[in-house]
């Protein structure tokens, strides 16, 4: 556009594109489908390039990065000042980046650019500018270089902008003193020179009218003359000759007065350096006081951590204590219960062995009963027992009803065994809170109440045992006493088979009972294995939970060995960090003091020269007071008239807006008195309403009396309701606060135990932290004290460049860094737009470049 040509040509390791004349070009990311943004531009304007003929390239706010050279204009998302471009230059859009899904890399842009001016000559190169061989072709940046703004780079570019600027205000003051010294060497050289121009001037006038009145006396002696004329001419050079004593004494006045100043130029830069030295010096004391209150506090936080881990230790020992303890009792507790339980099967067993002893007497019975039948069969023709066998069968039958009797004893001990059974079951149900306290407790209660009334059951099994052997060989031996009965007595047939019937049907009632008694000790020995499983699974959640208890124990100890462990590392280590800051600071104040010292030495015979310079630089600044004053009287007056002046203004001005003002109030106080008069027609009104509202008032008052008395009637007998019904509630909340208080013991120790040790890892990170941040300010103090020791070094070498002339290419420099800005654009303005598509997966935002031309 407008003859100015900007060629970018695809390096070899950039991803390639074309840019074609006269069309948009889009640089930018390409991610499955090419999507042109409108807003992303590169915006480029325009200077006189007449006048300046540069090229400027600026980074707006990219996150990847501009780079000219492999050099970046700016950090990540930060706008770059405008830099230079030059012809032959690299640029570089961007950073590869690589697809991890895919494993692919996209490439960025590389192109080197070539300038043209309007005149079709190529713009300036690098090797033009730099007097130097051209560097090697530059490498790509890479996206995983590190950056060059870290927290020590930022560091040194405080230093260097601070060593910067005390450059500039040297070399302002340099060039200041340099245009004084030029300025009064200029005009005591031009003074001095016309006042020995004037001499020369008046002497030469009076050897010239010497000579005329010599010449023009007629004098006739010759002699006299020539004596006249040598004299004259002696008189001459001896002029000259102290003329130029004169003029070389002022020379060396002038010489002693440019040195003088060179002195005092130096004696400044000294004083600020002392002056930025003891800056320093009371910032790093101020650091190290700072650095030993965190390394005091510290030290505090370590003991409170100390008194905490021993508290902590002491109840980790309390709780092993009590975890021991209620192990050895579980375990009693268990033999105990296995000692029961066996003692309980032998019970079993022996009502086993007891009902099988029964089953078989009954069996033998029945079998002597069918012999006894065959028998009365036989001898049914007896007649003279028929007197006494009423009285046999009468016996039996009492002592089959008393063997019934006792079964049915039997029975209600079953059923009271198995009632016992289920009123301990329902207490286990109804009170779970009781058995989350103290479970082992209540297993022991609950198997010393089934216990105690099995062995009084037992015993009593075993004495009916006993009495049932007893009773069931009483009727084998009144069986035999009815047969010789019956053979004593002749008894009918038809009553001696009745009579068998008899007993043979108590014999069945007596299996059935027997079988029912079978059933019933299944049952207890069913209820027994439940016993049995129940107390086995309580003893293994037990166990359970001991081995838990021991695991958080041994996590616990391993904790709080690794804090004791950590604790001692940080102490150590931060106490050789003091020893280290410690040592660094007593190097410092050696030598600290003895910079101090050479500077003293220096500064002192610095004063010793200024004090004959000053003798004579006296008299010029006495001269200079002299017209100084003379200026400073005819400025007071200048300002004095300009004053009378200004106050005349404001005089006129205040006439002027108090006329306004009193205009004004005027229509002020007009709009105020109509309001008044609004206002008191509203204070008629509102009495007129205040009367009506107090009659109003008076009525209303005595129905709320009556009201009231009935709101206190009301009210006395909900008091006395409610005082029924919170007794009831109390009574209710304090049964469920015991339940509940029981229940939550528990889990507020075990939930203190884990804040304890939250409590620990968080203050363990809180000290660490603060250990990293005292590692950051002893480096940064590490940092300051190498600069201040290479700027101590320095000091006398900048002292001794000082004292020489300013060159040309430090005046050259100088007047670079102290130029204007560019000038603003002229009439010709030319605007290129760029469009730039990285092959990178990020928005094409992050790519936007401003080039100035």
């Amino acid at each position: 556009h407008n003859n100015f040509f900007m060629l970018f040509s695809c390096d070899c390791r950039s991803h390639k594109f074309m840019l074609c004349v006269n069309s948009l070009v889009c640089i930018c990311l390409v991610v499955v489908v090419v999507v042109v943004v409108v807003t992303f531009l590169i915006m480029i304007f325009t200077r006189s390039v007449f006048v300046v003929c540069q090229f400027y390239l600026q980074d707006t706010k990219s996150s990847n990065g501009t780079f000219i050279n492999s050099q970046r204009l700016s950090r990540g998302s930060e706008e770059s000042p405008p830099c230079e471009v030059l012809s032959g230059d690299i640029i570089q859009f961007g950073v590869d980046v690589t697809e991890n899904t895919r494993k692919v890399t996209h490439g960025c842009i590389v192109s080197t650019i070539k300038l043209f001016l309007p005149d079709g000559t190529e713009a300036r190169r690098r090797s033009d500018v730099i007097q130097a061989p051209l560097p090697l072709p530059v490498d790509k940046v890479a996206a995983n270089t590190p950056s060059m703004y870290s927290q020590e780079l930022f560091q040194l570019s405080q230093y260097l902008q601070e060593a910067l600027h005390r450059e500039q205000m040297l070399e302002q003051k340099l060039a200041t003193l340099q245009r004084l010294l030029a300025t009064t060497q200029e005009a005591s050289e031009s003074s001095w020179q016309a006042l020995i121009d004037e001499d020369r001037l008046l002497s030469r006038l009076e050897v010239m009218g010497s000579q005329l009145q010599a010449y023009s006396k007629s004098q006739t002696e010759e002699g006299i003359r020539k004596e006249l004329l040598a004299l004259q001419e002696d008189k001459h050079n001896y002029e000259t000759t102290a003329k130029e004593s004169l003029r070389r004494v002022l020379q060396e006045k002038i010489e002693v007065v440019r040195k003088l100043s060179e002195v005092e130029r130096s004696l400044s830069n000294t004083e600020d350096e002392c002056t930025h030295l003891k800056e320093m010096s009371e910032r790093g004391q101020e650091e190290l006081r700072e650095l030993a209150n965190k390394y005091n506090a510290a030290v505090n936080e370590i003991k409170e951590l100390t008194d905490k881990i021993k508290a902590a230790e002491g109840r980790q020992e309390e709780l092993t204590q009590r975890g021991a303890t209620e192990k050895r009792e579980l375990e009693l507790r268990i033999e105990e219960m296995e000692e029961k339980e066996q003692v309980l099967q032998a019970r079993i067993e022996a009502l086993q062995a007891d009902n099988d002893f029964s089953n078989e007497r009954l069996a033998a019975l029945q079998v002597r009963l069918e012999q006894l039948q065959e028998k009365s069969i036989k001898e049914n023709n007896s007649l003279g027992e028929s007197l006494t066998s009423p009285v046999s069968v009468k016996q039996l039958k009492e002592t089959v009803s008393s063997s019934i009797h006792k079964l049915a004893n039997f029975d209600e001990v079953l059923d009271a065994h198995l009632q016992n059974n289920q009123t301990a079951e329902d207490d286990i149900l109804a009170s779970p809170d009781r058995l989350k306290e103290n479970p082992m407790d209540a297993k022991e209660s609950d198997m010393s109440d089934t216990l105690s009334p099995s062995k009084d059951r037992s015993s009593d099994d075993t004495s009916d045992g006993n009495m049932d052997e007893q009773d069931l060989n009483e009727p084998l031996n009144r069986v035999a006493l009815l047969k010789a009965e019956l053979h004593r007595a002749g008894l009918e047939p038809g009553d001696t088979e009745q009579v068998i019937h008899y007993l043979h049907r108590e014999l069945l009632e007596a299996q059935e009972l027997a079988n029912t008694g079978k059933q019933r000790c299944q049952e207890l020995q069913a209820l027994l294995e439940e016993e049995r499983r129940s107390n086995s699974q309580l003893t293994e959640e037990s166990t359970k939970q001991i081995q838990y208890l021991q695991t958080q124990l041994g996590k616990l100890q391993a904790d709080m060995e690794a804090l004791r462990e950590q604790r001692e590392s940080t102490i150590c280590s931060t106490r050789e960090e003091l020893y280290c800051a410690q040592e660094e600071i007593l190097v410092l104040r050696h030598a600290m003091e003895a910079a101090t010292a050479e500077r003293e030495r220096e500064i002192a015979a610095l004063q010793a020269d200024l004090g004959v310079v000053r003798t004579e630089l006296e008299h010029w600044r006495n001269t200079a007071s002299e017209y100084e004053e003379e200026i400073g009287r005819l400025q007071e007056a200048f300002a004095l008239q300009q004053q009378q002046q200004n106050t005349a203004n404001q005089l006129q001005g205040e006439c002027v807006a108090l006329q306004q003002q009193c205009v004004c109030l005027q229509q002020d106080c007009d709009g105020l008195r109509t309001e008044r008069k609004t206002l008191t027609d509203k204070l008629r009104h509102l009495e007129t309403e205040l009367s009506s509202t107090r009659e109003q008032s008076q009525v209303l008052s005595s129905s709320l009396e009556s009201l009231e008395k009935r709101e206190e009637v009301l009210q006395d007998k909900l008091g006395s309701l409610e005082n029924q019904h919170l007794q009831d509630a109390g009574r209710l909340k304090s049964q469920l606060d015991q339940a509940q208080a029981r229940t939550h013991t528990l889990q507020r120790e075990y939930e203190d135990t884990q804040s304890q040790l939250s409590d620990l890892r968080q203050r363990y990170e809180r000290t660490e932290q603060e250990k990293l941040n005292i590692h950051q300010e002893l480096e940064q103090c590490r940092s300051s004290l190498k600069l201040l020791q290479d700027k101590t070094s320095s000091v006398s070498s900048s002292l001794l460049l000082l004292s020489y002339p300013p060159s040309s290419s430090s005046s050259s420099s100088s007047s670079l860094l102290s130029s204007a800005p560019l000038p603003p654009p002229q009439s010709v303005d030319v605007t290129l737009d760029v469009y730039l598509v990285p092959q990178v997966l990020f928005p094409p935002e992050f790519f936007r470049i401003r080039v100035l031309i």
